[in-house]
Parts: C-alpha cells; structure tokens; sequence
C-alpha cells in the first residue's frame, strides 16, 4: 500500500496580471467593488441627510401622484448616474494606470534596444581598431569616438580605447635607408596614431566641439610621440591628462594656445629627448600641473609668446608649476617673453648641465621663479629677470 503523504500540496490561485510592477485585480471584482461602493456611497448619503432632519415620519398613502411619481423616477436615476458615475472613474483609473505602465515597459524596451545597439557598435569599432589594416585602424577610431560622442554613459570607456591605442608599442620612423615598405607601414601607422591625437584634441577644444570631453580622463603612461596636435585644448576641473613616463621623440607635437584651468595635466617623468614640443601662447591658470623629473635631453620644448597674424600668442603662468628634479642635459627650453604672474615656478633639486634654458625678455610681475634649491647648476638658464623681486637664485659656495 502506498504510503500516505504526510504533507498536502498547496493550493495554487490564478495570480493576478502584473504590468511592469502593477498589481491589477480581475476587472469583474473591480465592477463589483465600484457598484457595491456606489450603492453604499448613495445609501450612507440617505441615512446622513435624514439624520440631519431629525429622522422626519412619512405619512403612508393609497395613491402616489403623479409628480411623486416623477420625483421617485428622477431619484432613481440620479442614484443610477451616481453608481454609474463611480464605475466610470474605477475603469478610468485602471486604464490610466495600465496605459502609464504599459509606457514604462515601452520605455524601457526602447532603452535595451538602444544599450544593445551602441554595444554592438563599440565591439564593431574596437575590432576595427585592432585590424592590422590601416585604413580600418583609421575607420575604427572615428567610429569610437563618434560612439563617445553618442554614449555618454560610457563615454570613459570610449576614451580609454583611444588611449590605449596610442599607449601601443610604437616602432620609431625607420629611417631614409628602411625598404619602402618598412617606410609605408611606419607612414601609414603614424597616420592613424596623429588621427586619434587629432579626434581627442578636437574633443578638448570646446570652440570646435558640440559635446567636450572634459568629465574625462585620458591616460597616455608611457605612449611615444613622435607629432601630434593638442593645440587649443583646454583642462577645466574634472579632466586630467596623463602623460607619465611619455616620450616625446621627435616631429613636432602642439600644445599651443592650450588652456589648463583647473583639471591636471601630469608631465611627470617624460622624456623629452627629440623634435619639438610647443606650448606657444600656452594659459597655466589654475589645477594641478607638474613637469618634475622629466628629462629634457633633446629637440626642443618651447614656453615662448609669440606674435601670430591673427595677433600675439602669449603663454602665462599664475599658478604652481613645478621642474622639481627636472634634468636639463641637452634640449632647448625656452621661455622667452612668458609672462609669470602668480604662484610658484619652481625647479627644486633640478640639474642644469647642458642644452639651453632661456628667459629672455621673460616678465616676472608676480609670484616667484625658485632656483635657490638646484642641485646642479653647471650651465644655468641664460637671460633670467636678475632685477625682479620674485626671482631666486641658487645659494652656490663661492
């Protein structure tokens, strides 16, 4: 015999429909519910208004006329409209409501077709970007950046992909006596690399873009450069540039008439070590910028205002910046007729043993030029402002 099963199985109901977290109840109790609150409604009203008069008598009579007979007939259809009323608003605030969460469920379909969509593009645009075929390379960062521009939600993401190409090994320019395709390949490489250079610039200069990518990091450790443009780019707070342990090796690489006023901008550490780096015009205003134990051994890396034809470029320093440890053995770092007025310029433990450091014509009208703790001092910068009161000089023996 079978044994009885000391436990019963639980009873299932038929569960309600739920709309995107909306309980609704089976539309025939809903009926019921309104009409039995509408007769309630009309019957409370009865007894409250009678209550009011103090409970009158009726006198009973054979015969109704024929204006009571109109007057029970108008009443009854006044309680019918009222409960037919009150059935109205039940089944509008049900259809209301199902009509705001069918909405919400549309909305949020909409979303996940839209997040699917812009996955897809970047998996489309990062497998472009890793082709061994340039000109795809090329495609592919314009479809980043266009997918950043369009995903502001992972826009950061986007940005990281393009940083992280430049961040790739990077083979220098072969020379004149390469093969002509080894001089190819580096030609067209070197293309797609300034490209992504090119896009991110755009992206910091507001005057060129419609969507800044100023709530971004960008993150160049260890990247060689051999050219590139980041002219005109601004840092505002919220953005940093990263250029740690970068290397910038020869070309010519433009930060001219750039703008860092209030985000940070990292030069620690870089190698300056070939072609020319220009912060022509250049606005150190204001955040966290630092070119300490950078190695300025050739090319050269030019601070200098300068007079363009659309007028004069001129390159200011009114905040901290500092050349701590900096090694000044072979390039040219030229200041020359820069304009310091605010903060400190300070060059802390520095060595200056070769190359050329020249403030000619430099105006120090505030804030402070600070050799007084150099750690070398064989060939010192040439034409600094000796009579400005924010000049010091190193402490040297005799």
């Amino acid at each position: 015999m079978e044994r009885r099963r000391w436990y019963s199985m639980p009873r299932t109901r038929p569960a309600r429909p739920i709309l995107d977290g909306v309980r609704l109840a089976p539309i025939g109790l809903v009926l019921t519910a309104a009409l039995l609150t509408g007769i309630g409604g009309a019957t409370a009203l009865v007894l409250i208004i009678l209550l009011t008069l103090g409970l009158p008598s009726l006198q009973s009579s054979a015969t109704l006329p024929m204006a009571g007979l109109l007057d029970v007939i108008k009443l009854a259809f006044a309680a019918i409209a009222g409960i037919g009323g009150t059935i109205a608003l039940v089944v509008a605030y049900r259809r209301q409501r199902v009509a705001e969460a069918s909405s919400r469920l549309e909305h949020a379909k909409e979303e996940r077709d839209r997040i699917r969509i812009l996955n897809e593009r970047f998996g489309a645009a990062a497998s472009q970007i890793g082709s061994d075929q340039p000109t795809v390379r090329l495609a592919g960062v314009y479809a980043m950046a266009a997918l950043a521009d369009d995903w502001p939600e992972q826009r950061q993401t986007c940005v990281n992909v393009l940083c992280g190409y430049l961040r790739m090994p990077y083979e220098p320019d072969p020379g004149a006596e390469a093969p002509g395709s080894e001089r190819l390949a580096f030609a067209q490489n070197r293309e797609v690399r300034h490209a992504a250079i090119q896009v991110i610039r755009d992206h910091l200069n507001p005057r060129v873009a419609p969507l800044p990518w100023h709530d971004c990091k960008f993150d160049f450790r260890g990247a060689v450069f051999d050219g590139g443009n980041f002219s005109y780019i601004e840092v505002p707070n919220g953005c940093t540039l990263n250029f740690l342990d970068a290397s910038f090796v020869g070309g010519v690489t433009e930060f001219q008439g750039s703008k860092f006023a209030g985000g940070v901008a990292n030069f620690w550490r870089v190698q300056f070590a070939g072609g020319e780096v220009h912060f022509y015009g250049a606005k150190f205003a204001a955040g966290h910028v630092g070119f300490g134990e950078s190695t300025f051994s050739g090319g050269r890396v030019d601070f200098r205002s300068i007079g363009t034809s659309e007028g004069p470029l001129r390159s200011s320093f009114s905040t901290d910046v500092t050349f701590s440890r900096c090694q000044f053995t072979g390039a040219e770092v030229l200041f020359s007729r820069a304009e310091f007025t605010a903060g400190v310029i300070d060059f802390d433990e520095a060595e200056f043993s070769g190359g050329k450091v020249d403030f000619t014509d430099a105006q120090l009208t505030g804030g402070k030029l600070d050799f007084s703790r150099v750690a070398a001092w064989a060939v010192p910068p040439s034409n600094l402002p000796v009579s400005a009161r924010g000049l010091k000089m190193p402490h040297l023996p005799a």
